[in-house]
């Protein structure tokens, strides 16, 4: 019998490229809805094929860092010891709540986002986007 994933679990999340190991970052990610998940997908890629010349080949537009920003923006749910470089404190994670994919949805805000060095944002892109997959114990059962 399947079960069913739940899209309000959260799972916590340590960064690999946390230096530190005694007292680390901790990212809180989430499922995104299959609706949130396809609109993000659409909204980062496009395929365009020519219709008046067969010989033409396909073109193909993969928007990583808009998919990687976006699948933040909603799979982060929260993160615990995470310094802002200005204040050199832990930053307040508070939620927004914008209109995306049909449905008002709560956010990361961009400026906490913008805090990311690039290497994190795919990083955590990667876990969040990962999260829909099936894990090896549950395929098993």
């Amino acid at each position: 019998m399947l079960t069913g994933i739940d899209v309000t679990a959260t799972k916590k999340y340590v960064s690999k490229l946390d230096p530190d190991k005694d007292n680390p970052t901790v990212f809180h990610i989430g499922f995104l809805d299959p609706a949130l998940r396809a609109e993000i997908d659409d909204e980062s890629s496009s395929y365009e094929m020519s219709s008046s010349n067969p010989n033409d080949k396909a073109k193909i537009n993969l928007s990583w860092n808009k998919r990687q920003i976006t699948a933040i923006k909603f799979g982060l749910k929260g993160l615990e010891n995470f310094l802002d470089p200005q204040t050199k404190k832990p930053i307040d994670y508070k939620c927004e709540t914008i209109r995306y994919a049909g449905k008002m949805r709560e956010c990361v805000p961009d400026r906490i986002i913008a805090m990311f060095p690039s290497e994190l944002r795919a990083e955590l892109a990667e876990a969040i986007l990962d999260e829909s997959k099936l894990s090896e114990g549950e395929r098993k059962n």
